[in-house]
């Protein structure tokens, strides 16, 4: 018996004590595995750094794709007279520069709060409205991994979108609508329903499960919900945005 419980012992040791690329590889392939491991010794700096450089890099490489979609928004609106067009026109182009080291600074500011700011609504979810005991850092630390799927869809939409030459490219069902539906509620709603986000999502919910010590299909119901929540008040905004030409 005591032989066994040795063994039991060093089994949880080595799960709890996977090093970063094990964490990472097995996210796609046995997540539960690795948010064990993330339970017993939560880690998020490194799984952000990660996304962060896939997400900077990609921008950086779609950004002519960028320029070239913003200018097309401006060109759509109405009255705006040929020479303000022109002089718009021309200082995208002759502040491109500018316009690449603002994004990369942007995005390497922004993407830690809005990181922080989401870990700290299910947190406040879980341990505040469904009582709940963790910590906060292992919540970061299991959306961080979590978010890594998000690295597979980076590398799958971002080569499409340049080979495009624009951004109507989706992994969603809004791939299933005519092109002139774009920018309706009907495909914003079913855009956020992008394959890559639904696994995230679901990989989430089993690690925020975890983590809590809540059943699978609480983890599943809670994480989705709010999810919803987002995407009906997300949807609703757009829907208003694109009255005034936004």
């Amino acid at each position: 018996m005591s032989e066994q419980l040795v063994q039991n012992d060093r089994a949880a040791k080595s799960e709890g004590g996977l090093g970063f690329w094990g964490r990472l590889i097995n996210i796609y392939v046995n997540p539960r595995k690795a948010f064990q491991a993330i339970d017993d010794r939560p880690t998020w700096l490194m799984p952000l750094i990660l996304i962060g450089l896939i997400a900077i890099l990609a921008t950086q490489l779609m950004f002519p794709v960028i320029m070239q979609s913003q200018l097309e928004k401006i060109r759509s609106m109405p009255n705006i007279p040929p020479e303000q067009l022109a002089a718009i026109e021309k200082q995208f182009t002759e502040n491109s520069s500018q316009q690449r080291i603002l994004t990369l600074v942007s995005q390497a500011v922004v993407m830690p709060i809005i990181f922080l700011l989401i870990s700290a609504i299910f947190y406040f979810v879980g341990s505040v409205l469904l009582g709940g005991d963790t910590k906060f850092k292992k919540v970061l630390a299991v959306f961080c991994w979590a978010s890594c799927i998000s690295i597979l869809g980076t590398l799958v939409v971002a080569p499409l979108v340049m080979a495009k030459g624009n951004f109507n490219v989706s992994i969603s069902p809004a791939l299933l609508l005519p092109g002139d539906s774009i920018g309706t509620t009907i495909h914003t709603l079913l855009s956020k329903f992008d394959f890559f986000t639904i696994w995230s999502l679901a990989v989430f919910a089993l690690g925020f499960s975890i983590i809590y010590r809540f059943s699978v299909a609480k983890g599943y119901i809670t994480v989705f919900v709010i999810w919803g929540i987002w995407i009906a008040i997300s949807t609703a905004f757009a829907g208003i945005f694109s009255r005034f030409g936004m």
